[in-house]
């Protein structure tokens, strides 16, 4: 089995999002296009913030359509309500899986009590067959999250399969999403199913390397494409090395992103606008499950 090269490496872009805070944006960036990165649209690291009751702003009531949305808090809380009266609160090392489909609004984040703060929101694009499926979401905490552990580290499944340990979440689109969290100067290799061309790391904290690329904090790494199952290896630091690897099908189909709404064409981003005006933006109820 073939290990997989570094195709590029680059530090995430810092910006303000939602209601002003400021995040690192790997994917979705300038320096990557949706071709290289599909069926991900976007990897957003909230980095970790000590913030006083009421100073974190959140992204207050929006709407979605045409993707997966999913929320993954490593410290700190995160409340999250939708408008059709769904509402619920992760915690540190839960997640939340959101197919936005053909549509939902909703309130993440306000009201925050104050505290530390630190997670990542990923966008997963759906095939075109797929985008208008009545939505869905599924609040998974982090006991119901599988851990994998290996010498040097432990392996969080988020999504798809890591040594034969399978998430409990299994996405429309064939994806891994996994968060490594590994031990100073420890080592590991890791298989890329075949099929699953694209493959990113983000690194959060410590540092390390993936051959002769280099990583620290907020560096994103995209590996070369391949459709044969794969090894991605690794060697962390002195301080240890933890990130997040997202692995993926791609759709290969057009892409028109206008703000919250992905879709295939122009004319599928205006009737997202004129349904939000129509007060008709809400196709379906959606579908709401906890896993604890």
């Amino acid at each position: 089995m073939d290990g997989r090269g570094v195709a590029r490496k680059f530090k995430a872009p810092t910006q303000r999002e939602g209601a002003g805070f400021v995040i690192r944006r790997s994917v979705g960036s300038h320096h990557v296009s949706t071709a290289e990165t599909d069926p991900f649209l976007m990897v957003d690291e909230l980095p970790l913030t000590e913030y006083k009751p009421g100073e974190f702003p959140g992204a207050p009531w929006h709407p979605h359509r045409g993707m997966d949305t999913v929320m993954y808090i490593k410290q700190g809380q995160g409340s999250h309500e939708d408008s059709m009266g769904n509402k619920g609160t992760l915690y540190a090392g839960d997640a939340q899986w959101m197919t936005a489909a053909s549509g939902i609004e909703h309130n993440e984040g306000t009201n925050h009590p104050g505290g530390p703060m630190h997670g990542f929101q990923v966008w997963v694009n759906l095939p075109k067959s797929r985008k208008m499926d009545p939505p869905s979401y599924n609040d998974i905490s982090a006991s119901a999250i599988p851990k994998v552990e290996f010498a040097g580290g432990i392996a969080a499944v988020i999504a798809g399969t890591v040594d034969g340990v399978k998430a409990p979440v299994q996405p429309l689109v064939d994806v891994q999403y996994v968060d490594f969290m590994m031990t100073p100067n420890s080592t590991y290799a890791h298989t890329v199913p075949a099929g699953y061309e694209t493959c990113i790391v983000h690194a959060y904290a410590g540092g390390g390397a993936f051959g002769a690329a280099t990583v620290s904090e907020g560096d994103c790494v995209l590996f070369e494409r391949t459709n044969a199952e794969s090894i991605v290896s690794w060697q962390a630091g002195a301080a240890g090395l933890s990130f997040l690897l997202l692995a993926g099908r791609p759709l290969r189909e057009p892409v028109v992103w206008h703000g919250p709404f992905v879709m295939n064409t122009k004319a599928e981003i205006g009737d997202c606008f004129r349904d939000l005006q129509a007060g008709t933006f809400i196709k379906h109820k959606g579908a709401y499950r906890r896993l604890a």
